[in-house]
């Protein structure tokens, strides 16, 4: 991996201090950065030429670049990025550009539940879109992880420019430009392009946020996927109203001349189609701030003086109007024909905050673009167009947008009427009462993220919630099928009355009320019922001796303790990026983003967060265990302390100690032993694939590895998130699938062989007594048990609500 002299990056940037890492690609990294003197938080792109560059050398590759920053440089569009400086000095390319801190729609993507939201976010994509086609600039790769969010929830279309200069290097010998799973046909046949190309890239995003899934069926190889969108019509979008739904195929048509002239024609389009779902007013209300031109907002309904107050918005769900301005809280997906009849509103996502709407003049034009690397402009993100699973970890930074106040939630949760209700299955004689042929139905979950298996046989289950809006859950599911709300408000709901059988949901389930107001601090309740705390995003869960439940909350920034009903802190600091507390205390210490844990059989807890796992003993006391302040692959054999991790997002502890680290963004799995040494277990650093079955697994290839957990026998089970598999590592250091596939034809109910068995970014991972292997689907909501049989059964999905 190149490295980048930080010394020469700051001697060239004078005017600039220089912060942490954000990501890293093929051709660079991305860079904090603050400018001295007007106190303004930048983000620096470091362009490096890649090694086997050809095509008139260094001098080429900066003329080209310095060209692409010039168009950059005069790009003002409010929903494109925007680029502050470029500078050239010994040998150094850097662009200084803005700092987007709302994540990117790639992670932001699962919290616009509520298509308005999807639509407004569509709209300003499209008026970025066609400011740089007015330039005679084509993106080439829109997708998920190219449109991101400025602090105040804006959307920006990134990555203008740079793609001209990768296609003069060896890594674009194919001819093909940009991600497979958002490609026109005519980017895959190489026949020429235009604006249409990017029309159908972002029509594959809108699909993808309305549905919540992709337009062709999951599992397709590359080869297949790129044949499907040359010559195989998508799925029917039954997800989205009709109006819809027909905008947004004719952005999928095969032939160019067939969809959208104009990325302003299809913005037009869509706004329209949404004001006939919808109604006037849905702009406004979609909690997404826009810029857009007067005839798109026209053509959305939203006129000056349309923006609700937010007394109406609170007596439209039902309240007095006298609690202020009501919260951007999700929504459920649209569920069926009836709202959209002729021109009546939306009538499924009632109460949204109102936010910023105006009209822009645009002036502007935007550069070229098209294959990057495996991390977007401002921040990490995976290696491909696969949606970042959140999971134990691995995720990239979590929006973190609050549109609004949470005062008034218990009205929402009485106008949206959603609750958790289950439907206990058969039984399974080889395993609890919900590993039986019947899933346990929730309604009210979002995600299924981190999972755990409790000494009595009970899975837990993560759920991240709806993006920013403090409505992240942690559920058991007893032996006995019987469904309990641990901790978190979760969504706005009701519950059934617990069963006599379980005494804890006495205490931590409500029966027939709403869930409780989300409270303004997210460290509010302390010390109290485990329910009534807000959990912003729980992605990873563990089980400890006592049945203390941890929970990582990541966007919080701080592990939590459920112990009897009541919730505590165990360590971290509250939100925010840093790092401290190296030996001390661990409540107060900061953490960055921990993802993943691990607890012992003496209940130390294990952490993983930024670039490296820490230990919290059963007094504590915080300290490192490995990793340091830089992000790389080095160390392997050496003390782990001295070792430096890029992303650690799964973790596994083994009965003689040792503890094994997915480090995902290197593709790798490594261990550290119990005298602190660190070795590589499993993947090629650096590099991701899908082969060595049948060897040796430190010369396997893995594509973003995540969950982990270790069998009964020493083996080791990983999630190859990104494959769509499951990784066994046996205890002679071999490596073989054990489930999923990459066959387009493979299983997708239950009752198959794992290995014929199709899985969708699988993630978290837990092993019961009985070595039966638990397998968590975010995106799906889904929790799949492989029983010691090798047969498939879901234990546990999200209802179709």
């Amino acid at each position: 991996m190149t490295s980048i002299d930080l010394g020469r990056v700051a001697g060239a940037l004078t005017g600039y201090e220089l912060g942490a890492e954000l990501g890293r690609g093929g051709f660079g990294a991305v860079l904090a950065g603050r400018h001295r003197l007007i106190d303004r938080d930048v983000a620096v792109k470091v362009l490096l030429e890649p090694a086997g560059a050809h095509g008139g050398g260094d001098s080429d590759l900066r003329d080209r670049f310095l060209s692409e920053a010039r168009v950059l440089a005069g790009l003002d569009h409010p929903h494109v990025v925007r680029i502050y400086d470029y500078v050239e000095q010994d040998g150094l390319c850097l662009l200084v550009m803005e700092q987007l801190t709302g994540g990117s729609l790639k992670t932001h993507g699962p919290g616009l539940r509520d298509p308005r939201a999807a639509c407004a976010v569509g709209l300003a994509a499209a008026a970025a879109l066609a400011a740089a086609h007015d330039r005679g600039v084509l993106h080439r790769d829109v997708k998920p992880d190219n449109l991101m969010f400025a602090g105040d929830g804006m959307p920006k279309v990134t990555d203008f420019g740079i793609a001209k200069i990768l296609e003069t290097t060896a890594a674009t010998t194919t001819g093909l430009v940009g991600t497979p799973r958002y490609m026109a046909p005519e980017q895959i046949t190489g026949s020429r392009l235009g604006p249409g190309t990017d029309l159908y890239s972002l029509g594959v995003v809108l699909y993808e946020l309305l549905a919540g899934r992709t337009p062709f069926p999951a599992g397709l190889t590359v080869p297949a996927l790129l044949h499907h969108h040359m010559s195989v019509p998508p799925l029917p979008l039954d997800e989205a109203p009709p109006p819809l739904a027909a905008v947004l195929l004719t952005a999928l048509a095969k032939e160019p001349a067939w969809r959208p002239p104009t990325a302003h024609d299809f913005a037009l389009s869509l706004a329209s189609a949404a004001t006939s779902v919808f109604g006037p007013g849905w702009l406004a209300a979609s909690g997404v701030p826009v810029r857009l031109a007067d005839d798109v907002l026209a053509a959305a309904g939203h006129t000056q003086g349309t923006t609700p107050r937010p007394a109406e918005i609170a007596r439209q769900l039902g309240g007095d109007g006298s609690a202020g301005r009501p919260p951007y809280a999700g929504a459920v997906p649209y569920a069926g024909a009836a709202p959209y009849a002729g021109t009546a509103p939306y009538a499924g996502t009632a109460g949204l905050a109102p936010t910023r709407v105006e009209g822009y003049a645009d002036e502007t034009v935007g550069p070229s673009t098209g294959h990057r690397g495996p991390n977007g402009p401002n921040g990490p993100s995976g290696p491909h167009g696969h949606r970042q699973s959140t999971g134990p970890g691995g995720r990239s930074r979590r929006a973190k947008i609050i549109t609004a106040s949470a005062t008034a939630a218990a009205v929402l949760a009485v106008a949206l009427g959603l609750g958790i209700w289950l439907t206990a299955g058969g039984s399974d004689p080889e395993g609890p009462a919900y590993a039986g042929s019947e899933a346990v139905e929730v309604s009210g979950l979002y995600r299924a993220d981190g999972i755990g298996i409790g000494p009595d046989g009970s899975l837990y289950l993560a759920d991240s919630g709806s993006s920013g809006q403090w409505q992240g859950q942690v559920l058991r599911l007893s032996p006995d099928g019987t469904l309990t709300h641990l901790a978190g408000v979760g969504p706005p709901a009701t519950t059934p009355s617990p069963t006599a059988e379980s005494t804890d949901a006495a205490a931590s389930s409500p029966s027939s009320s709403p869930s409780p107001t989300p409270s303004p601090t997210p460290v509010l309740g302390e010390g109290g019922p485990a329910t009534r705390a807000d959990l912003i995003a729980p992605v990873a869960v563990a089980v400890g001796p006592d049945d203390d439940v941890y929970v990582a909350d990541s966007d919080d920034g701080r592990i939590r303790r459920v112990a009897n009903g009541k919730i505590t802190t165990a360590a971290g600091a509250g939100p925010g990026e840093g790092f401290s507390g190296t030996s001390g205390k661990a409540v107060g210490a900061k953490l960055s983003d921990p993802r993943a844990l691990a607890v012992s059989d003496e209940g130390d807890l294990y952490i993983a967060s930024g670039y490296r796992v820490r230990k919290v003993t059963s007094d504590g006391i915080i300290r490192v265990i490995a990793g340091t302040s830089d992000s790389g692959t080095t160390g392997d054999n050496g003390p782990a302390v001295e070792a430096t991790l890029t992303s650690p997002s799964g973790l596994a502890l083994a009965d003689d100690g040792t503890l094994y680290v997915a480090d995902s963004s290197a593709h790798t799995v490594r261990k550290i032993s119990t005298d602190g040494k660190i070795t590589l277990v499993a993947g090629t650093p650096g590099a991701y694939g899908y082969s060595g079955d049948g060897g040796a697994a430190t010369s396997a290839k893995l594509y973003n590895p995540h969950g982990l957990a270790v069998g009964p026998e020493g083996e080791l089970y990983i999630a190859d998130t990104y494959n769509d598999v499951i990784r066994v590592v046996t205890t002679d250091g071999k490596i073989n699938t054990f489930a999923g596939t990459d066959d387009v034809n493979a299983n997708t109910a239950d009752g198959a062989i794992a290995t014929e068995t199709e899985f969708s970014y699988p993630s978290g991972l837990a092993i019961d007594a009985s070595g039966a292997v638990y397998v968590s689907e975010p995106d799906r909501g889904t929790v799949r048990r492989i029983g010691p049989d090798k047969f498939v059964t879901t234990v546990l999905r999200k209802a179709a609500d």
